[in-house]
Protein backbone atom coordinates (compact mmCIF):
# COMPACT_ATOMS: atom_id res chain seq x y z
CA UNK A 1 0.00 0.00 0.00
CA UNK A 2 1.46 3.54 -1.26
CA UNK A 3 1.33 5.99 1.35
CA UNK A 4 0.84 9.73 0.98
CA UNK A 5 1.90 12.79 2.58
CA UNK A 6 1.91 16.65 1.53
CA UNK A 7 5.37 17.08 1.63
CA UNK A 8 8.24 14.23 1.78
CA UNK A 9 11.75 15.53 2.96
CA UNK A 10 14.45 12.89 2.03
CA UNK A 11 17.46 13.33 4.73
CA UNK A 12 16.89 14.07 8.43
CA UNK A 13 20.41 15.86 8.86
CA UNK A 14 20.66 19.33 9.68
CA UNK A 15 19.46 20.98 5.87
CA UNK A 16 16.54 18.47 5.92
CA UNK A 17 15.71 18.37 9.35
CA UNK A 18 15.53 22.29 9.31
CA UNK A 19 13.44 22.75 6.04
CA UNK A 20 11.35 20.11 7.11
CA UNK A 21 10.56 22.39 10.69
CA UNK A 22 10.22 25.44 8.26
CA UNK A 23 7.50 23.94 5.83
CA UNK A 24 5.66 22.39 8.94
CA UNK A 25 6.11 25.95 11.03
CA UNK A 26 3.99 27.15 7.75
CA UNK A 27 1.18 24.62 7.69
CA UNK A 28 2.59 21.79 5.63
CA UNK A 29 1.77 18.38 6.30
CA UNK A 30 5.33 16.75 6.48
CA UNK A 31 7.29 14.14 6.71
CA UNK A 32 11.04 12.57 7.02
CA UNK A 33 12.81 9.92 5.76
CA UNK A 34 16.12 9.23 7.16
CA UNK A 35 18.38 6.66 6.44
CA UNK A 36 20.76 7.60 9.17
CA UNK A 37 23.97 6.40 7.85
CA UNK A 38 27.19 6.52 9.22
CA UNK A 39 29.25 9.71 8.38
CA UNK A 40 26.19 11.84 8.40
CA UNK A 41 27.95 15.46 8.36
CA UNK A 42 25.48 17.18 11.45
CA UNK A 43 26.97 14.50 13.49
CA UNK A 44 30.68 15.59 13.17
CA UNK A 45 30.00 19.57 12.30
CA UNK A 46 31.23 22.07 14.45
CA UNK A 47 28.53 24.71 14.38
CA UNK A 48 30.85 27.29 13.22
CA UNK A 49 28.53 30.44 12.20
CA UNK A 50 32.04 32.79 11.09
CA UNK A 51 31.90 33.95 7.66
CA UNK A 52 34.93 35.71 7.85
CA UNK A 53 36.41 32.78 9.68
CA UNK A 54 35.57 30.40 6.66
CA UNK A 55 36.95 33.39 4.10
CA UNK A 56 33.77 33.99 2.89
CA UNK A 57 33.92 37.30 2.03
CA UNK A 58 34.31 38.33 -1.47
CA UNK A 59 32.42 34.88 -2.31
CA UNK A 60 29.55 34.15 -3.80
CA UNK A 61 28.45 33.35 -0.76
CA UNK A 62 29.21 35.71 1.23
CA UNK A 63 25.57 37.51 1.40
CA UNK A 64 23.87 34.33 1.92
CA UNK A 65 26.26 33.28 5.17
CA UNK A 66 25.19 37.15 6.20
CA UNK A 67 21.35 36.27 6.23
CA UNK A 68 22.17 33.10 7.65
CA UNK A 69 23.99 34.47 10.35
CA UNK A 70 21.70 37.18 10.99
CA UNK A 71 18.47 35.23 10.90
CA UNK A 72 20.22 32.36 13.20
CA UNK A 73 18.92 34.17 16.58
CA UNK A 74 15.34 34.18 15.73
CA UNK A 75 15.54 30.34 14.13
CA UNK A 76 17.20 29.58 17.34
CA UNK A 77 14.44 30.83 19.42
CA UNK A 78 12.24 29.54 17.81
CA UNK A 79 13.39 25.93 17.86
CA UNK A 80 14.41 26.25 21.83
CA UNK A 81 10.53 26.70 22.11
CA UNK A 82 10.49 22.46 21.97
CA UNK A 83 12.52 22.93 25.42
CA UNK A 84 16.19 21.99 23.42
CA UNK A 85 18.25 23.82 23.74
CA UNK A 86 20.69 24.73 20.48
CA UNK A 87 23.47 26.32 22.39
CA UNK A 88 24.09 29.58 20.33
CA UNK A 89 26.99 31.80 20.97
CA UNK A 90 27.92 35.12 19.64
CA UNK A 91 31.09 36.25 19.12
CA UNK A 92 34.68 34.78 18.04
CA UNK A 93 38.19 34.43 19.00
CA UNK A 94 40.76 33.56 16.68
CA UNK A 95 44.75 32.90 17.37
CA UNK A 96 46.83 35.13 14.86
CA UNK A 97 49.39 33.70 12.67
CA UNK A 98 52.49 34.54 14.83
CA UNK A 99 50.74 35.09 17.78
CA UNK A 100 48.11 37.18 19.26
CA UNK A 101 44.00 36.86 19.33
CA UNK A 102 41.99 38.93 17.07
CA UNK A 103 38.18 39.02 18.18
CA UNK A 104 35.43 39.41 15.29
CA UNK A 105 31.74 40.57 17.30
CA UNK A 106 28.77 39.32 15.39
CA UNK A 107 29.59 36.10 14.40
CA UNK A 108 29.65 32.85 16.54
CA UNK A 109 28.81 29.10 16.75
CA UNK A 110 25.78 26.37 17.81
CA UNK A 111 25.40 23.13 18.38
CA UNK A 112 24.52 21.27 15.79
CA UNK A 113 23.13 17.62 17.35
CA UNK A 114 20.70 20.15 19.19
CA UNK A 115 19.89 21.71 16.64
CA UNK A 116 18.60 18.65 14.76
CA UNK A 117 17.16 17.57 17.87
CA UNK A 118 15.13 20.52 18.32
CA UNK A 119 14.29 20.51 14.90
CA UNK A 120 12.89 16.96 15.25
CA UNK A 121 10.26 17.65 17.65
CA UNK A 122 6.91 17.34 16.35
CA UNK A 123 7.74 16.13 13.47
CA UNK A 124 6.48 12.23 11.62
CA UNK A 125 10.63 11.19 11.09
CA UNK A 126 10.35 7.13 9.47
CA UNK A 127 13.98 5.24 9.42
CA UNK A 128 13.91 4.36 6.11
CA UNK A 129 16.24 4.26 2.95
CA UNK A 130 14.75 6.13 -0.21
CA UNK A 131 15.62 4.12 -3.59
CA UNK A 132 14.07 6.06 -6.13
CA UNK A 133 11.98 9.42 -6.72
CA UNK A 134 9.35 8.43 -9.55
CA UNK A 135 7.41 11.79 -10.75
CA UNK A 136 3.72 10.42 -11.16
CA UNK A 137 0.70 12.26 -12.07
CA UNK A 138 0.17 15.28 -8.82
CA UNK A 139 3.60 14.41 -7.50
CA UNK A 140 6.12 11.87 -6.64
CA UNK A 141 6.37 8.06 -5.82
CA UNK A 142 9.46 7.63 -3.07
CA UNK A 143 10.52 3.99 -3.13
CA UNK A 144 12.15 2.62 -0.14
CA UNK A 145 13.10 -0.08 1.74
CA UNK A 146 10.28 0.19 4.21
CA UNK A 147 7.60 0.67 1.78
CA UNK A 148 6.22 3.11 -0.82
CA UNK A 149 5.13 6.68 -0.05
CA UNK A 150 3.43 9.36 -2.26
CA UNK A 151 4.03 13.18 -2.27
CA UNK A 152 2.44 16.19 -3.64
CA UNK A 153 6.65 17.37 -3.63
CA UNK A 154 9.58 15.99 -2.27
CA UNK A 155 12.94 17.82 -0.83
CA UNK A 156 15.72 16.00 -1.46
CA UNK A 157 18.30 16.62 1.07
CA UNK A 158 20.35 13.91 1.42
CA UNK A 159 23.51 15.26 1.96
CA UNK A 160 26.77 13.85 0.08
CA UNK A 161 24.20 10.81 -0.40
CA UNK A 162 21.75 13.24 -2.67
CA UNK A 163 24.31 12.44 -5.68
CA UNK A 164 22.12 8.96 -6.06
CA UNK A 165 19.04 10.97 -7.33
CA UNK A 166 21.19 12.55 -10.48
CA UNK A 167 22.54 15.39 -8.98
CA UNK A 168 26.65 16.89 -8.89
CA UNK A 169 27.09 16.15 -5.14
CA UNK A 170 29.89 14.34 -3.76
CA UNK A 171 31.84 13.81 -0.21
CA UNK A 172 34.83 15.63 1.83
CA UNK A 173 35.78 13.70 4.78
CA UNK A 174 36.26 15.95 7.84
CA UNK A 175 37.71 14.55 10.84
CA UNK A 176 37.77 16.12 14.51
CA UNK A 177 37.93 15.61 18.26
CA UNK A 178 35.46 16.19 21.13
CA UNK A 179 38.36 16.22 24.03
CA UNK A 180 37.02 16.30 27.88
CA UNK A 181 38.97 17.40 30.50
CA UNK A 182 41.08 20.45 29.16
CA UNK A 183 41.74 23.15 32.07
CA UNK A 184 39.66 26.22 31.41
CA UNK A 185 37.44 25.70 28.16
CA UNK A 186 33.88 26.55 29.27
CA UNK A 187 35.76 29.79 30.32
CA UNK A 188 38.48 31.22 28.21
CA UNK A 189 37.36 28.75 25.34
CA UNK A 190 34.19 29.32 24.95
CA UNK A 191 34.21 31.25 21.45
CA UNK A 192 36.11 29.41 19.26
CA UNK A 193 39.90 29.69 18.57
CA UNK A 194 41.55 29.49 14.86
CA UNK A 195 44.75 29.41 13.74
CA UNK A 196 44.54 28.43 9.70
CA UNK A 197 42.74 25.64 9.13
CA UNK A 198 42.55 24.58 12.91
CA UNK A 199 40.04 25.67 15.21
CA UNK A 200 39.23 25.12 19.00
CA UNK A 201 35.60 25.85 20.51
CA UNK A 202 34.42 24.93 23.64
CA UNK A 203 30.47 22.76 23.26
CA UNK A 204 28.15 21.27 25.64
CA UNK A 205 29.76 18.40 24.61
CA UNK A 206 33.35 18.59 25.00
CA UNK A 207 36.38 20.93 23.68
CA UNK A 208 35.80 20.57 19.63
CA UNK A 209 38.66 20.46 17.86
CA UNK A 210 39.33 20.24 13.95
CA UNK A 211 38.98 19.74 11.13
CA UNK A 212 40.69 17.73 8.61
CA UNK A 213 39.38 17.65 4.93
CA UNK A 214 39.72 14.93 1.89
CA UNK A 215 37.77 13.43 -0.97
CA UNK A 216 36.84 10.33 0.27
CA UNK A 217 33.93 8.45 1.31
CA UNK A 218 35.69 6.59 4.40
CA UNK A 219 33.57 6.81 7.51
CA UNK A 220 36.12 5.37 9.66
CA UNK A 221 38.64 7.45 12.02
CA UNK A 222 42.53 7.43 11.25
CA UNK A 223 45.32 7.32 13.49
CA UNK A 224 46.91 10.07 10.87
CA UNK A 225 44.12 12.33 11.77
CA UNK A 226 44.11 12.02 15.35
CA UNK A 227 47.81 12.92 15.51
CA UNK A 228 47.29 16.11 13.13
CA UNK A 229 44.29 16.94 15.56
CA UNK A 230 46.17 16.70 18.38
CA UNK A 231 48.86 19.10 17.11
CA UNK A 232 46.39 21.12 16.70
CA UNK A 233 44.55 21.21 20.27
CA UNK A 234 48.25 21.62 21.82
CA UNK A 235 48.89 24.60 19.51
CA UNK A 236 45.43 26.53 19.87
CA UNK A 237 44.32 25.64 23.75
CA UNK A 238 47.19 25.19 26.63
CA UNK A 239 46.39 22.41 28.76
CA UNK A 240 44.91 20.00 26.05
CA UNK A 241 47.34 17.83 25.42
CA UNK A 242 46.45 15.39 28.39
CA UNK A 243 42.84 15.70 27.55
CA UNK A 244 40.65 12.39 27.55
CA UNK A 245 39.48 11.68 23.56
CA UNK A 246 35.65 11.53 24.12
CA UNK A 247 35.14 10.89 20.63
CA UNK A 248 36.22 10.76 17.23
CA UNK A 249 34.23 12.38 14.48
CA UNK A 250 33.62 11.64 10.98
CA UNK A 251 31.77 13.63 8.62
CA UNK A 252 30.72 13.52 5.00
CA UNK A 253 30.77 16.75 4.16
CA UNK A 254 28.45 17.02 0.55
CA UNK A 255 30.43 19.54 -1.84
CA UNK A 256 29.31 20.09 -5.22
CA UNK A 257 31.84 20.55 -7.95
CA UNK A 258 32.20 24.91 -7.93
CA UNK A 259 31.98 24.68 -4.00
CA UNK A 260 28.36 26.19 -4.22
CA UNK A 261 25.07 24.58 -2.69
CA UNK A 262 22.17 23.05 -5.09
CA UNK A 263 18.70 25.06 -3.63
CA UNK A 264 16.17 24.89 -6.52
CA UNK A 265 13.70 22.32 -8.58
CA UNK A 266 15.96 19.29 -9.81
CA UNK A 267 17.24 19.31 -12.93
CA UNK A 268 14.98 16.20 -14.10
CA UNK A 269 12.90 14.89 -11.63
CA UNK A 270 10.06 17.39 -11.89
CA UNK A 271 7.93 17.77 -8.25
CA UNK A 272 11.31 17.40 -6.56
CA UNK A 273 13.28 20.17 -5.51
CA UNK A 274 16.90 20.21 -4.37
CA UNK A 275 18.63 21.66 -0.79
CA UNK A 276 21.99 19.78 -0.53
CA UNK A 277 25.94 20.45 -1.28
CA UNK A 278 26.53 22.50 1.40
CA UNK A 279 29.86 21.35 2.19
CA UNK A 280 31.17 22.82 5.84
CA UNK A 281 28.99 25.63 5.85
CA UNK A 282 25.59 23.95 6.14
CA UNK A 283 25.30 25.46 10.18
CA UNK A 284 26.00 28.65 8.22
CA UNK A 285 23.63 28.77 5.30
CA UNK A 286 21.00 26.21 6.70
CA UNK A 287 18.46 29.23 7.72
CA UNK A 288 18.70 30.87 4.63
CA UNK A 289 18.23 27.31 2.50
CA UNK A 290 15.18 26.63 4.75
CA UNK A 291 13.55 30.44 3.66
CA UNK A 292 14.08 29.65 -0.06
CA UNK A 293 12.47 26.25 -0.20
CA UNK A 294 10.22 27.41 1.26
CA UNK A 295 9.50 30.14 -0.83
CA UNK A 296 9.92 27.74 -3.47
CA UNK A 297 7.63 25.24 -2.70
CA UNK A 298 4.55 28.23 -1.93
CA UNK A 299 5.18 29.22 -5.46
CA UNK A 300 4.66 25.60 -6.48
CA UNK A 301 8.52 25.81 -8.46
CA UNK A 302 8.81 22.27 -8.62
CA UNK A 303 10.95 21.92 -12.44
Amino acid sequence: MTRAREVIVVGGGLIGSLVAFTLRGAGADVLVLNADRPGAAWRAAAGLLTPDGERLRGTPLHPDALEGLRRWPALAAALERSGVPVHLRPGVTRVQPGGGVACTPGEGSLHPPSVVHAARQGLEVVAAHVQSLIPSVGGVRVRTDMGDWFAGRVILAAGAWSGAFGVPVGAQQGQALLLRGVPGVGARYGPPARGFSRYALSRPDGLYVGATARLSWATTPDAHAARWLRGAARTLVPGADGAEVAAHLVGLRPVTPDGLPLVGPHPTLPGVLVAAGHGRHGSLLAPVTAARVLALAERGVSA
